[in-house]
């Protein structure tokens, strides 16, 4: 009966990444309807934040699990990892969200929505990716870095045209700020996917 409790349900542990993925991606759905509107949706941030708290929610019980099991499904670092990455794209996703609210800008910002789309294929790729979990695809891993490899591009771009006509210098700064998070998004994307690709890797 005691060591019973010490096994692991695996399939709990694929549930909650299931989950978590889901309800990023439900964020990223926001933040890319957010970063697209001629006018920004404040009402978004009302739609976001419970959903950041639901992945904070299965983040504090996949780590409650395997602070109580022995054996995990794949190796107990890569579980951690996994599910930290997942809840720094959902942190970061509902970092820039709330950056509108708190920068107060009432404009839609040149690129943002670009680099928006951009993190929702992303997301969309490692959602296919956790369902695969078990049959180890790759492909999915490729497209990340595919689409890592195109938002820097576009950041880049973002960046060389706000600075060359910085005449509000107080807005050039705060778009900046709210372009950096979203290309540090996608780069998180591609973390992520690396930590998945090394989970099929150990357990090919």
């Amino acid at each position: 009966m005691f060591f019973s409790k010490l096994l692991p349900k695996e399939e709990k542990y694929f549930e909650n990444f299931k989950e978590m993925i889901g309800d990023i991606s439900e964020m990223a759905d926001e933040v890319y309807n957010l970063f697209s509107a001629d006018v920004p949706d404040k009402n978004i941030m009302l739609r976001v934040k419970p959903i950041e708290s639901r992945c904070d929610a299965i983040e504090a019980k996949i780590i409650k699990r395997l602070n109580k099991t022995f054996i995990t499904p794949f190796d107990r670092e890569d579980v951690f990892r996994l599910v930290k990455r997942l809840d720094d794209i959902a942190d970061m996703l509902f970092g820039a969200a709330t950056r509108i609210e708190m920068l107060n800008i009432t404009h839609k910002i040149k690129y943002a929505d670009k680099l928006a789309f951009i993190i929702k294929e992303q997301i969309s790729e490692l959602d296919k990716a956790i369902q695969d979990l078990k049959v180890k695809s790759v492909n999915e891993m490729k497209a990340v870095k595919t689409l890592e490899v195109e938002a820097d591009k576009i950041y880049q771009q973002a960046l060389k045209e706000l600075f060359e006509n910085p005449n509000d210098v107080l807005n050039v700064i705060k778009e900046k700020e709210i372009l950096d998070i979203l290309e540090n998004t996608s780069d998180k994307c591609q973390s992520t996917a690396n930590v998945i690709l090394a989970i099929f890797i150990k357990n090919a």
